[in-house]
């Protein structure tokens, strides 16, 4: 999504009406936000909704007729005087959470979050961007370009040949080359249900720190806006490959609503799963829910109910992992193949030394662990990972006691050929 501002269609609601929602329920949004922060202004409240204070006044003078508010005090003037819950409009609060007890901004409508949707992610990715931070992890240009490509076209993208320590990194890598900013709801309402889109880990601005898990508050959002947020473009990474609930909305039993799965937080920006082959069942309800539909930006979004809610979505994914067997419609979402095992000459010298303390390996053994694992015909990335990987973590069994030696370089390159599952080539030089 993009922000809703600059459309020249978006106009702010200004009425009831305009919002596109159940009157009843912003009736008894009302009540509920009345009953956690006691007594407040029109003024304060459209805050804590995001909405002009017009619409504020509408609803407070609908629950005033009501008789379920009042002004607080000797106060006489309803457009800026305190309001609270009267002795009736307190009996109404347990019926006005059966629904849900969410408080935060006011949801939009699913029609609305449509209609203010980005379309794709063209242009979205910086080329100097990506190309310098993949050259650190040793992977050359005309790869970085493919990745790009993939990546600005809002496309699925399989990547092979990562070792497995490393998939991270480039997800990440592939995350800061993002440019601009995203604008999201922050809840949508539909099919009589709340979907919270607003996820503090992966939105937030520029120079907003990531908040602490004590920091989220699922019931309310503090942050100044309008019913939208804008972000920097998200990344989500799922680690050990994607598992089933996380494409389907998590409901808080105590709170009754629902929170967006991650595939819906990521979008406008990127999604990776690493070791995507972990769950291939749960991989295919991905595709099935989130990368198929994708390619019209849409998303499903699966309630407990049975109901499915059709919810604008774009991103771009990167799925991590040695492509094998996989389910048809996984094979289905992928539009792109990018191979970044191939690691020779300077690049290999690059990330073997980038992954040995310089204090313990000299750059002799290093060029030494180089030429073996050339001459092995396992010289790959992942083979590269493996090897390093296995000398540092004798390195530090070992400690003071840690020597060199032409056979312990041997035994890390068949431990890189046993786990990389690449034959003997060459004949190691005596």
């Amino acid at each position: 999504m993009t922000d809703p501002a600059s459309g020249p269609e978006w106009t702010p609601p200004t009425s009831l009406a305009e919002l596109r929602l159940p009157p009843t329920f912003v009736r008894d949004h009302g009540i509920r936000t009345l009953s956690y922060q006691g007594a407040m202004t029109p003024s304060e409240i459209a805050t804590q909704w995001r909405v002009h204070s017009s619409i504020v006044l509408e609803v407070m003078e609908a629950l005033k007729a009501a008789g379920l508010v009042q002004l607080d005090g000797a106060q006489s003037n309803f457009e800026r005087g305190r309001l609270r819950l009267t002795e009736t409009g307190l009996a109404r609060v347990a019926a006005a959470r059966q629904r849900t007890w969410y408080s935060g901004p006011l949801p939009v409508s699913l029609s609305d979050a449509a209609r203010r949707a980005e379309r794709g992610l063209s242009g979205v990715c910086s080329r100097e961007a990506l190309r310098a931070a993949l050259d650190a992890l040793c992977i050359e240009h005309g790869i970085a370009d493919e990745l790009g490509q993939a990546i600005g076209g809002g496309a699925t993208v399989w990547v092979t040949g990562a070792d497995t320590d490393e998939q991270g990194e480039i997800a990440a890598a592939l995350g800061r080359s993002l440019m601009g900013e995203v604008t999201l709801p922050y809840a949508i309402f539909a099919a009589g249900s709340i979907l919270r889109v607003f996820d503090g880990r992966y939105h937030r601005a520029e120079d907003e720190r990531i908040p602490l898990d004590g920091d989220l508050d699922v019931l309310r959002v503090r942050s100044e806006a309008e019913q939208w947020f804008t972000s920097r473009r998200p990344v989500v990474s799922l680690a050990g490959g994607v598992l089933a609930p996380d494409v389907l909305p998590a409901y808080d039993d105590d709170a009754r609503f629902y929170v967006a799965p991650k595939p819906f937080a990521a979008s406008g920006g990127l999604l990776a799963v690493l070791d995507s082959s972990t769950d291939l069942a749960a991989l295919a309800s991905l595709a099935r829910l989130w990368l198929i539909p994708g390619r019209y930006a849409t998303g499903i979004v699966l309630l407990r109910s049975g109901e499915r809610l059709e919810v604008p979505w774009s991103a771009a994914t990167v799925l991590f992992g040695e492509d094998p067997a996989v389910p048809e419609a996984v094979a289905a979402a992928v539009t792109y193949r990018v191979d970044v095992s191939a690691l020779t000459g300077e690049p290999l010298q690059r990330y073997v030394a980038a992954r040995l303390d310089p204090a313990v390996f000299s750059e002799n053994a290093i060029t030494a662990a180089c030429a073996l694992l050339e001459q092995s015909g396992c010289g790959t990335r992942r083979a590269a990972g493996l090897a390093t990987r296995y000398l540092s973590n004798r390195a530090a069994y070992e400690g003071a006691a840690f020597t060199i030696k032409r056979s312990l370089l041997e035994q890390a390159i068949d431990a890189a050929e046993r786990g990389s599952g690449a034959g003997r080539g060459a004949a190691r030089a005596a």
